[in-house]
């Protein structure tokens, strides 16, 4: 096959989208500045060949991805069948409950899985990518919804992120976790641009052709305070610390209880931290640098 791209044969590509990924295919999936742009790759670990082009539909082209060659790593450029995130779905779905499916498919399955049931839960929040065009991703997350992200991202084997990231130096391999995140994005990104939507609502976040918003900075910044960006505090009613509940006479009985103020990332619900911990530099710097002051503005805003 020459180099480039070429067009998948109509057999082989209505076998995997009218049912199954072949089990010797692995999945990758492929991110794009544009979410929505964002490709599933099947291609093959073991070096089996892909079907011969002849058709008009799917894209087979040349891919880095890194194998193992010896005691170390080495680029390889093989070919690899990619799809569309909308075409790519049914497939995951369908390859998440298949036993014979390559282990990176099934993981890639379970992200497909978990991505759609965001979106039906409206799980949707609109905003903006870098470049300043519209983008919808996934959010805002319950713990549950990280924890079952980062199950799956802890699955994920190596030829399912086994495309090497840019730049000089060792070879690196993109982070499980954040893949998969980028892919949650990418499917909500994707499922509201139907080819009705822009005739119903406008363009912008319902078009799949790139919408600059030049001027929304401010309002994205407004629409992710609160709800996937800063932080949100809790009270823990702490009963346990006979020290600070202690009524004072010699039964030892407590009269009291104390009202921890806790803090919540909202980027990741399942990172929690005491308000004094924060204040005094001992919180987990996941929190981000702005996470005193968002605490602060916080409680001022339930006093």
């Amino acid at each position: 096959m020459d180099g480039g791209t070429a067009v998948l044969s109509e057999r082989a590509y209505s076998e995997a989208i009218g049912g199954r990924i072949p089990a010797y295919l692995a999945t990758l999936y492929l991110p794009a500045p544009l979410p929505r742009e964002g490709r599933i790759a099947l291609w093959s670990p073991d070096g089996t060949p892909l079907p011969e082009p002849d058709g008009s539909s799917g894209t087979i082209t040349e891919l880095t991805v890194v194998r193992r060659h010896g005691a170390t790593v080495r680029r390889r450029q093989v070919p690899a069948l990619t799809l569309p995130l909308m075409d790519a779905l049914p497939l995951l779905a369908n390859a998440r409950h298949d036993a014979a499916a390559h282990p990176a498919t099934v993981c890639w399955g379970a992200a497909a899985l978990h991505a759609l049931r965001l979106a039906a839960r409206g799980r949707l929040l609109p905003g903006l990518t870098p470049s300043g065009h519209d983008a919808w991703r996934a959010g805002p997350l319950e713990p549950d919804d990280i924890a079952h992200l980062r199950a799956v991202a802890a699955a994920l084997p190596a030829e399912g992120h086994a495309v090497p990231l840019p730049g000089e130096g060792p070879l690196r391999l993109p982070e499980p976790e954040a893949l998969v995140r980028s892919f949650l994005d990418a499917v909500a990104d994707t499922l509201p641009r139907t080819p009705a939507a822009p005739h119903t609502g406008g363009r912008p976040f319902a078009a799949r052709e790139p919408q600059p918003l030049p001027g929304a900075h401010d309002w994205a910044a407004e629409v992710a305070a609160g709800m996937d960006a800063g932080v949100r505090i809790s009270l823990r009613l702490d009963l346990s610390a006979y020290a600070v509940f202690d009524a004072g006479d010699d039964s030892g009985s407590r009269a009291a209880g104390a009202a921890v103020v806790q803090v919540h990332s909202l980027a990741d619900p399942t990172l929690v931290t005491d308000a004094a911990a924060l204040w005094a530099g001992e919180a987990d710097t996941a929190f981000g640098p702005r996470a005193r002051v968002d605490a602060a503005l916080a409680v001022r805003r339930a006093a």
